[in-house]
């Protein structure tokens, strides 16, 4: 379960377009697999959300229309015989013949003209994910991110405490590393026997909450 701010931060995916996904297009229209996701007034996304949101604000952002979005995954659940179309691992391939088919092209907001396919799904929304059945099964967020740093040594899985970031080595949360990096006085050795990894996995969680840190301070401006 992630909330809309951790999208945001995570995926990179505005609050106002998670909401609109979590709430109008599946609670309302049942599209996405249809689901109240609420816990008060507050609405939070799964680990499938969040690998869907991905892709739907890469089309978001290209100018592609809401009304496209929702007609082409609506064929492509049906196509691919599942809720989450769009992150499924074939939608790489079959996109484009997919969205000729129910939206004929994509166009840019201003109307200069068609926007090729591979421009707006390119292959770093999906090499950072590994997939098991064809589904989304794990991201590495750092990956994605261009951290070179850090690359796979940080994932995001919904088996691992409850889908938080984690290190690869042990499964460690990244924010538990770094706050006792910073308690023990940022000596990453220490923290490294204490837990019985290596220094660069210490320092892989370091790096990763460091520019997670930055991206929610960018976002939140």
């Amino acid at each position: 379960m992630y909330w809309l701010s951790e999208v945001r931060t995570l995926a990179g995916v505005p609050t106002q377009l998670s909401r609109r996904f979590v709430r109008a297009y599946k609670a309302q229209r049942g599209l996405w697999g249809g689901a109240d996701q609420r816990v008060g007034r507050y609405y939070y996304a799964t680990f499938l959300d969040l690998m869907e949101l991905r892709i739907v604000n890469a089309f978001h952002i290209s100018g592609v229309s809401w009304h496209r979005i929702c007609k082409t995954a609506e064929y492509a659940c049906q196509r691919f015989e599942t809720d989450f179309p769009f992150s499924h691992r074939r939608f790489q391939t079959d996109g484009r013949e997919i969205f000729d088919q129910t939206s004929y092209q994509i166009e840019q907001v201003s109307g200069s003209g068609q926007l090729a396919f591979a421009q707006i799904i390119g292959p770093s929304l999906f090499e950072p994910i590994d997939y098991e059945d064809d589904a989304p099964v794990r991201w590495y967020p750092a990956e994605e991110w261009g951290l070179t740093t850090v690359g796979r040594g940080v994932i995001v899985d919904p088996l691992h405490s409850f889908g938080s970031p984690v290190v690869s080595e042990r499964f460690i949360p990244t924010d538990t590393l770094h706050l006792n990096f910073e308690a023990e006085g940022r000596d990453a050795s220490l923290v490294a026997r204490s837990y019985e990894i290596s220094e660069a996995t210490v320092w892989s969680a370091v790096y990763f909450e460091q520019e997670l840190a930055r991206r929610a301070a960018i976002v939140d401006k």
